[in-house]
């Protein structure tokens, strides 16, 4: 009976940190458990899994409701002398690994690891994969690092076997003549088993087109895997001798337990793992991991993680040499500042500015699997549009918006509703380059998909700024938060999700206040203290989870499902989503009025 083991997801835990290894097998609680229903949706994972699986024709699947059973039919089934196996689960020496592909031919086999990660397979640059400099900090290190795990198990169990090492994935060199493919990926619910729960994602398409408009990538990493295996194998010693030891791996604490999933705790574990790693250095206030722009800081002459060796955990042990004239001083003013402040020079963006003030925010969303026909993996559809619109100065902001809800390929609708909108007067306020993007590469997109609309390319051409130089109506509120306003609460942050609750409790306009109040998202706490509107909006239900859509992300997901999701044809859950967007977007642009009138008041007041 299988036991004490660690599994590929074990490994890669511990690669991250040795000593989350510990907490991973004690069941600590974690911040980044996900719901793999969530997951999928955001990535598309699952759905990618079953492509590549098509793919290969006479493939058999390993499914089973223990680890005994698993490794039980996989190894007979790998007695058989040609075989290709999905899912097959190997068991050797205390470790533990199911493969996504595994093909038996004579005495090779053929380990195909599939990702929904993407690459772009004329733009590969495998030399650079070679490189440890470069390795080290390449979002691929934790992909081959996974399939060299891999290996050596295949390797030990199979110590006579040729084994040769691919990892799968969407290539955004191709494109597809499909459209809807994502529609042919239906999702039925979520399967429970001992080993593990998945969503239940069935094919409902055209095999034979599937096939032809094939958009996975095979990539052949034996050179890279054999670079890296030695010292995989030594790390892997170090992980078995302290599962079978039950003993914790002592890491050496430092900046980058500021990202530490285990710093929560539940009713069967009332210390969490960053306290049992960090003893009385956790409970300091305020913390030196709160500091702003800390991996960068601790550059300079590695400052934080030797105040941290040196016990010193206090976000004000921090010299103020090495923060102050630093990333717009935000450090330094975390350190120095315990009241807001708008700093001199705002009253000059005030000379450019111009009325009407259009505060606009979009939502967008991209999958593995492309939505229409002619796009590439992760292609982005824009489908939703906020503005809040200021005629002259002190009047009462309009809302206008726009949203998709129906299978169709919508950025250029989009587009030309935003257009009818914005039109060309007045100044363009959002809250990052995110849209300024998004209108380039829809200009772009009208070319390439050579959709004819002259008004709209034109349009595009005078807003979006294509170049540094550009002198255009965009104004980004959050660069303008980074070089002029300061607020105690919101750290070393500029996101609007920091600022807005930040301002909030200092604002003293009972005209920004009605805004909120007219919207039903305005409400105090027991102590009188204004409750962050993001925290107010509804909640609606993802696969029996309550989730509420106060972010980027949890837009993309509630509009993947609305479209996608098992509750696609539910007009009446559909419209719960619909209206769930439109209260979120609706409240981003106006959290930037009202961050925008603050700063007014504030400046009148200078």
């Amino acid at each position: 009976m299988v036991k004490l083991f660690i599994s590929k997801a074990d490994f890669k835990t511990a690669q991250s940190c040795p000593s989350k290894l510990y907490y991973k097998k004690h069941n600590f609680p974690d911040n980044k458990k996900e719901n793999e229903y969530l997951k999928m949706l955001a990535d598309g994972g699952y759905m990618v899994g079953l492509m590549a699986r098509l793919l290969f024709e006479n493939s058999i699947e390993i499914s089973s409701i223990s680890f005994e059973e698993a490794i039980a039919k996989s190894e007979e089934k790998l007695l058989e002398n040609n075989i290709i196996l999905t899912e097959p689960v190997i068991y050797c020496n205390h470790k533990l690994i199911r493969v996504d592909i595994l093909i038996k031919e004579d005495k090779r086999l053929k380990l195909i690891e599939v990702k929904s990660k993407s690459f772009n397979q004329d733009e590969f640059d495998e030399a650079k994969l070679l490189n440890k400099k470069y390795f080290e900090k390449s979002e691929w290190r934790e992909y081959l690092e996974d399939v060299a795990y891999q290996k050596i198990v295949l390797t030990e169990k199979f110590p006579d076997y040729n084994i040769e090492c691919y990892l799968m994935m969407p290539d955004k060199s191709k494109t597809t003549d499909i459209e809807g493919m994502l529609g042919w990926f239906e999702i039925d619910g979520v399967e429970e088993t001992s080993i593990f729960r998945k969503p239940i994602v069935n094919f409902k398409g055209d095999l034979q087109k599937l096939k032809e408009n094939n958009i996975l990538s095979l990539v052949k990493v034996d050179e890279y895997i054999d670079e890296i295996v030695p010292e995989i194998e030594k790390n892997i010693k170090i992980y078995i001798k302290s599962v079978l030891d039950d003993k914790k791996i002592s890491t050496q604490i430092s900046y980058l337990c500021r990202d530490c999933e285990y710093n929560v705790t539940d009713d069967n574990h009332t210390q969490s793992g960053f306290k049992l790693c960090w003893q009385d250095l956790a409970d300091i206030r305020p913390h030196i991991l709160e500091l702003g722009q800390l991996g960068n800081i601790n550059k300079k002459d590695n400052i934080i993680n030797h105040l941290i060796s040196n016990n010193k955990a206090s976000l004000y042990d921090v010299p103020l040499k090495y923060v102050e004239g630093k990333y717009n001083n935000r450090p330094y003013y975390q350190l120095t500042e315990k009241h807001e402040i708008l700093l001199p020079g705002f009253e000059e963006v005030l000379e450019v500015i111009n009325y009407p003030l259009h505060f606009i925010d979009f939502e967008t969303s991209q999958m593995a699997i492309p939505y229409h026909a002619k796009m590439r993996p992760y292609g982005r559809v824009i489908f939703q549009w906020s503005c809040h619109t200021i005629n002259k100065h002190d009047e009462v902001p309009v809302h206008t918006e726009w949203i998709n809800t129906e299978e169709y390929f919508p950025n250029f609708k989009f587009t030309e509703s935003l257009m009818k909108c914005l039109g060309d007067k007045g100044s363009i306020m959002t809250w990052s380059q995110y849209e300024n993007t998004q209108l380039k590469a829809i200009f772009f997109e009208m070319q390439s998909k050579k959709y004819n609309n002259k008004e709209l390319e034109e349009w595009l051409f005078r807003t979006a700024k294509f170049s540094d130089d550009d002198d255009t109506r965009i104004i980004d509120m959050n660069k303008l938060c980074k070089d002029f306003y300061f607020h105690p609460d919101m750290g070393g942050r500029t996101s609007i999700k920091v600022t807005l609750p930040s301002v909030l409790k200092t604002v003293k306009s009972d005209k920004i206040i009605k805004y909120l109040k007219d919207q039903r998202l305005y409400k105090l706490d027991d102590r009188g203290n204004i409750i962050n509107p993001y925290d107010l909006l509804p909640h609606i239900e993802i696969m029996d989870i309550a989730e509420r859509i106060k972010d980027g992300s949890g837009a993309m997901r509630a509009y993947q499902n609305m479209l996608f999701g098992i509750n696609k044809n539910d007009m009446e859950i559909k419209r719960k989503y619909r209206d769930a967007l439109l209260k979120y977007c609706k409240l981003d642009t106006l959290a930037m009025v009202i961050i925008w009138k603050h700063w007014l008041d504030l400046c009148a007041g200078l």
